[in-house]
């Protein structure tokens, strides 16, 4: 049962904690990992969740996608949509939909229900044109899909050691919920697998063959409800008098530093406009791969690497017809689930989801299938070479609709990465001839710069510093004793596989390392005496 009390206080004016042990900026998977491990180490230490945006759900973090009352779901996503409170007139189904205009389709990458564009919205330009945020508690965690694989040895961070890494993914897939089995009694994913294990998996080794997706998400009869924050975040008593407290529409202005240290971080209730200082002795910074890099900027901590190496995973869709397959007459199909073609490197360097899809999301002008097959979206994501010019840029004198530094971003793909994406058109577009044959009037298309949603290496973690990294293998900031970032941005490898399992995997880690540095009968007085006044912090 959830620890989280329905009407439990969870924002209010004017009570804020002049001090608490530590401070997690940062509502979504990685930063309530923070908080849950934390806290099951130190069941007395004080953490302070802080976010930016509303509760947007009742247990806080739940998966939107679990809203089944359109009208509170189209609400929850709205209040999601930081500085575009207005619902957006384009279908979601629309982006999945590719034989649809490719107006309708931009629309759709661009107007994100509960999301909102930080792009330059033009797709054809450079940058992360359709790149996306969230502004809530759960962060991403209430909109992401739910496909939580490990990363392979191509992709693994290898300045963890390897045990190390093993132990955090198991630890991180207890709190995010993960399996695989959920559709192990599904025909059509038995019979999509065998089509393509036959065509990809020789030589493969037995880990990363075709396989089942690990998803976050829970079989209730014929669906799959994906796990959203609350998942970690029901965990912990974050109820009135408790060790734990989440504290929404509150914005951190600014890590406050001194001598070396965070002592403390400068908030600012979005509601009221009041603002507080906070004294902590240990502050992590857990927004995502665009916000956690600007925070660090705004508070002049400013390490070389600090917003570059930003990377994603450009990506390939194609819509197939699935032939060879006829449900059983009468019987409720249950659902397929998500099925994965593991990366593997040079030799096969495409990281491939295939989901089935709703026929209504395909235009009306699709020519009739064949004895009406099932239609399966083909996603296939490649790796990019993680390259110092690909930045984020933050100004010192304009500012964004939160009232922090305005970014600008830098994103181009080099030609090894163009000709990966040339490559991953023909996988695509081969896969769909494997399985039948591409649907009415497809053709492989390469998504704008951004429409992944999975940014990475901003906060980029390394073995030195060197200046090509921002934190340590524990994510503690160079220069700075006891401030950790966390998220996407911290992973500095070139990755084509989802990357959430890995932040939260990472950021275990680095909570693992501030309970071994916590004394259990320390409080945080010490970070109340050490807090800069305003004005005093550098």
């Amino acid at each position: 049962m959830s620890a989280h009390q329905s009407g439990a206080p969870v924002e209010g004016p004017g009570d804020i904690p002049a001090a608490v042990d530590v401070v997690v900026v940062g509502s979504g998977p990685a930063g309530a990992a923070y908080a849950h491990q934390i806290h099951a180490a130190h069941p007395t230490a004080r953490v302070l969740l802080v976010e930016a945006g509303p509760v947007l759900t009742d247990p806080p973090g739940r998966h939107l996608t679990t809203i089944t009352d359109a009208g509170e779901q189209r609400r929850a996503r709205v209040a999601a949509q930081g500085p575009h409170q207005r619902p957006y007139a384009t279908a979601a189904a629309s982006a999945v939909a590719h034989n649809q205009s490719p107006e309708e389709r931009a629309r759709a990458l661009v107007d994100r229900p509960g999301m909102f564009a930080v792009g330059s919205g033009d797709l054809t330009a450079d940058g992360l044109p359709a790149a996306q945020q969230v502004c809530g508690v759960g962060g991403m965690g209430v909109l992401w899909f739910g496909a939580a694989p490990r990363a392979g040895e191509d992709e693994r961070v290898g300045c963890v050691p390897p045990a190390e890494l093993d132990e955090a993914y198991e630890t991180a897939e207890r709190l995010l919920r993960v399996d695989s089995t959920q559709c192990d009694d599904s025909p059509f994913a038995a019979h999509v697998r065998h089509l393509l294990g036959r065509e990809l998996d020789q030589g493969r080794a037995p880990d990363r063959t075709v396989r089942a997706m690990p998803l976050a998400a829970t079989r209730v009869g014929g669906e799959l409800r994906r796990h959203g924050t609350d998942v970690i975040l029901g965990e912990l008593p974050t109820g009135p008098g408790s060790s734990v407290e989440l504290r929404a529409n509150t914005l951190c202005e600014r890590v406050l530093v001194r001598d070396g240290r965070a002592v403390g971080v400068r908030l600012r209730d979005r509601g009221t406009g009041d603002g507080h200082v906070v004294g902590a002795d240990y502050v992590v910074v857990a927004a995502d791969p665009l916000r956690t890099p600007q925070l660090l900027f705004a508070s002049g901590v400013r390490p070389r690497a600090l917003g570059r190496y930003l990377n994603e995973h450009p990506q390939v869709s194609v819509i197939a017809e699935v032939h060879g397959y006829a449900a059983a007459e009468g019987e409720c199909e249950p659902p397929g689930g998500v099925t994965w073609i593991p990366y593997e490197g040079r030799r096969y360097p495409f990281h491939g989801m295939l989901t089935r899809i709703d026929p209504a999301t395909v235009s009306n002008g699709a020519r009739t299938r064949e004895a009406d097959a099932p239609l399966v979206a083909v996603h296939l994501f490649t790796s990019q070479r993680p390259r110092p010019e690909n930045r984020l840029e933050f100004s010192d004198t304009e500012r964004d609709w939160a009232g922090m530094p305005a970014m600008t971003i830098h994103h181009t793909l080099d030609e090894e990465d163009r000709a990966t994406l040339a490559e991953a058109e023909q996988e695509a577009l081969r896969l769909s001839k494997v399985l039948g044959r591409p649907a009415e009037g497809e053709r492989a298309w390469v998504l704008p710069s951004g429409s992944s949603l999975h940014y990475q290496g901003t906060v980029r973690m390394g073995p030195d510093d060197d200046g090509t990294s921002v934190c340590d293998p524990a994510g503690r900031v160079w220069g700075v004793d006891n401030l950790y970032v966390a998220g996407n941005g911290v992973i500095p490898t070139r990755t084509a596989c989802n990357p959430t399992l890995t932040s939260v995997a990472l950021a275990v880690i680095g909570a693992h390392d501030i309970a071994r540095r916590i004394s259990g009968t320390r409080s945080a007085a010490s970070a109340v005496a050490a807090a800069p006044k305003e004005g005093q912090d550098t």
